[in-house]
């Protein structure tokens, strides 16, 4: 019976168990995937009883703390390499070039030789001034002998033409008397027949004749003096007119000492290019007019220089950036890259219109440390430093709002907004500094993209 019973029992305990099924790595996926989403489902019905079940949905704001930090303002911009040191040579003197050594592009050192000038032309205008300069001496010394010359000619006709005018007043004088006497004469002698008085008659005819001879004499002698007067006049005349003046006498010293000057200055500048025409500074030739085999004239202008060891970069600055560029300031620049330091220089003190006709101030900063990788009007990227504040109150950028009344931010306190007024310092890319409005330890609404006011009760959460 026992054994009997032992073998019914375990025929009950294998009916009542099933056989394992082995699942498909397929069916596997396809099994949790039915978990998970279940899983979801629930999750979600539970959510939704639970915002069913709170009484009232607060709005969300993003907010991060004030921080303390060192702020250090940074302009970025680009900018053309240009030289800041330039010259264009002209001829010192008229003559022939018989060599040009040098060419557009053309890399120079201080003292070597740019132009050779023709060694006979040089002499030739050497000479050439020399006789000019003799010409205008002895020009000048013909003139002012033939000058003093008249000048005493003059002297002496001016004395002469002074008493024969007084010569000829006193012989005017004696006409006019014998005239006079004639007159009175031939009155008494007219009484005299009159009354009879034939002696007396006589008499005073005898007198009118001596009278009327004498006058004759005088009027011939008159004649004579003022002939010699007019003569001496003209001698007067002609030499005052070809007299110096004291302004002439200027012109014509200037003109020799202009002729004096012109045969030195050929002089030294033909010793001056004897050895052809030299460079003053190491940098490349940017322009050449000079021609091999022509006849350059004075100041003509020959080639243009630019040094490529005092180097800038021109910078355009719009109104924003001019507010944090000064001059004195350092800048990074950046050419093929390699970083260079650099200074800025000069800021222009009126604006000008770009390419694009926006307004902008024009700058520049000189490069400290150029090399012989530095090309002029290569385009540079520049990191200009600007003012540093450390240990300051700062705050994300997006945070700080404009209003009328000026700068302010959202703070979040006890889950109310509220509005701070600040005073705003230097701003970085994501940065501002923060002078005054905030202790430090106020939570900053990022943004305020719901438009929220102040006493809105809200829920911060870190951004």
């Amino acid at each position: 019976m026992k054994i009997k019973w032992k073998k019914d029992k375990e025929e009950m305990a294998g009916a009542g168990k099933k056989e394992k099924k082995i699942l498909t790595p397929a069916e596997k996926k396809k099994r949790r995937k039915r978990i998970i989403m279940g899983a979801a489902a629930v999750c979600l019905a539970l959510f939704i009883v639970s915002r069913m079940m709170t009484p009232e949905t607060l709005p969300v704001v993003m907010v991060r703390a004030a921080q303390t930090a060192t702020l250090e303002q940074t302009v970025d911009t680009s900018g053309t390499i240009k030289t800041e040191n330039r010259k264009t040579y002209f001829s010192p003197l008229s003559a022939k070039i018989s060599e040009c050594r040098v060419s557009v592009g053309d890399a120079v050192a201080a003292g070597d030789v740019l132009i050779a000038y023709d060694a006979a032309d040089l002499q030739s205008r050497i000479q050439e001034a020399s006789l000019q300069n003799d010409e205008a001496y002895y020009t000048y010394q013909d003139t002012v002998d033939k000058s003093n010359a008249d000048a005493a000619e003059y002297g002496r006709s001016s004395h002469d033409v002074a008493i024969l005018e007084q010569q000829v007043e006193d012989w005017k004088a004696e006409v006019r008397a014998l005239k006079q006497y004639l007159t009175d004469m031939g009155c008494f002698l007219r009484e005299a027949v009159n009354d009879g008085h034939e002696n007396a008659a006589e008499e005073y005819q005898s007198k009118i004749d001596q009278a009327t001879n004498t006058l004759a004499v005088k009027e011939e002698e008159l004649a004579e003096f003022e002939s010699d007067l007019a003569e001496q006049k003209g001698i007067q005349n002609s030499t005052e007119d070809t007299m110096l003046t004291a302004n002439g006498r200027k012109q014509i010293e200037a003109t020799k000492e202009l002729a004096a000057m012109k045969a030195e200055k050929v002089k030294e500048a033909a010793a001056q290019v004897s050895e052809g025409l030299k460079a003053d500074f190491g940098g490349i030739i940017t322009d050449v007019k000079a021609v091999e085999g022509s006849v350059i004239e004075e100041s003509g202008e020959l080639l243009t220089i630019e040094s490529n060891e005092d180097v800038c970069v021109e910078i355009s600055l719009s109104k924003s950036d001019l507010e944090k560029v000064h001059e004195g300031q350092k800048a990074v620049i950046t050419v093929v890259g390699r970083e260079y330091e650099g200074t800025v220089t000069r800021i222009n003190r009126s604006a000008s219109k770009n390419d694009k006709g926006a307004s902008v101030v024009y700058g520049e900063i000189h490069i400290d440390n150029p090399d012989e990788n530095i090309f002029l009007g290569v385009d540079a990227k520049l990191k200009i430093q600007g003012q540093v504040a450390e240990d300051v109150i700062a705050v994300p950028l997006e945070a700080v709002n404009v209003g009328r009344d000026g700068s302010f931010v959202y703070i979040v306190n006890n889950g109310v907004m509220e509005t701070r007024t600040v005073e705003t310092g230097i701003a970085t890319m994501d940065l501002v500094e923060i002078k005054s409005g905030l202790n430090g330890d106020e939570q900053i609404v990022l943004n305020n993209s719901l438009g929220l006011e102040e006493g809105a009760q809200v829920t911060p959460m870190e951004g």
